[in-house]
């Protein structure tokens, strides 16, 4: 049987579409390659990866669905290699006697720090992020659907992925300061307690990342969780040199344990 005219254009464009998508997910997967995100880099060449890796991964909307997917990859940048950015940044400033070693694998540690002073011991980091993280990835992926989204509205959802009926609302709502900020250390107190049972090792040290964009962006409130976190510390007795707490604006860096 012969398709008409219509049928065939329709067709045509139906392919044509789906390669242009296929394309299109093809350059944006290839913006971060693992090979090139384990590069051991200076602080200040990490830094200038990162912006760059960043200002693509913003650049359309294709790639900022890929930043926010939650595949591998870009989990591993935004979680863990920024933060590291971000440390070694506040750390180290421009000193390019050191080395900064990104690890993607299964090992003890998420990063190495290496330094050209032979008396400086390589320093293990071990990178956890204090955040809800389902909370986070419903939200981000009403942000893709819709292009904004609340940060802090009570969030409604019905239905699952897989009946292909699921709907997800956030509330427009303010929410009080004090709630906002006691749901943040609770996150905060089971992250420390978390990596607090696990073997690590004498020259490891533990960067807990923080919203210090608005659970702690006051002075107040990074006094409270620098006492909540050397309180819990002082019971759990981690296995860790140091123990840091890095604000994720990379504006605020405090060692609540130990040395870095």
């Amino acid at each position: 049987m012969q398709l008409s005219f219509a049928a065939n254009f329709a067709l045509f464009k139906f392919l044509v579409e789906i390669h242009i998508s296929n394309v299109s997910m093809s350059t944006v997967n290839a913006i971060l390659q693992r090979e090139d995100m384990e590069v051991t880099r200076t602080p200040r060449g990490l830094c200038e990866w990162v912006r760059i890796k960043t200002t693509e991964l913003s650049e359309t909307d294709e790639a900022k669905r890929y930043a926010r997917s939650g595949e591998l990859l870009p989990k591993k940048f935004f979680e863990e290699i920024r933060p590291l950015c971000l440390f070694a940044q506040l750390r180290y400033g421009l000193d390019d006697g050191v080395w900064c070693t990104p690890k993607l694998g299964n090992d003890n540690y998420d990063a190495t720090i290496e330094f050209s002073d032979e008396y400086r011991s390589s320093v293990y980091v071990e990178i956890t992020y204090a955040k809800d993280g389902y909370d986070e990835s419903l939200r981000l992926e009403i942000l893709s659907d819709k292009g904004l989204v609340n940060v802090l509205g009570r969030i409604t959802k019905s239905g699952t992925k897989a009946s292909g009926r699921r709907s997800i609302s956030v509330e427009n709502e303010a929410v009080r300061h004090d709630e906002v900020r006691s749901n943040a250390l609770n996150i905060v107190k089971e992250r420390i307690l978390s990596k607090s049972s696990k073997k690590y090792g004498k020259n490891h040290i533990l960067l807990v990342v923080v919203d210090d964009y608005i659970p702690f962006r006051f002075a107040e409130d990074k006094k409270m969780l620098e006492g909540l976190s050397k309180s819990v510390i002082e019971g759990a007795r981690p296995d860790f040199r140091g123990v840091v707490l890095l604000g994720e604006s990379g504006n605020y860096l405090a060692c609540v344990y130990g040395e870095i």
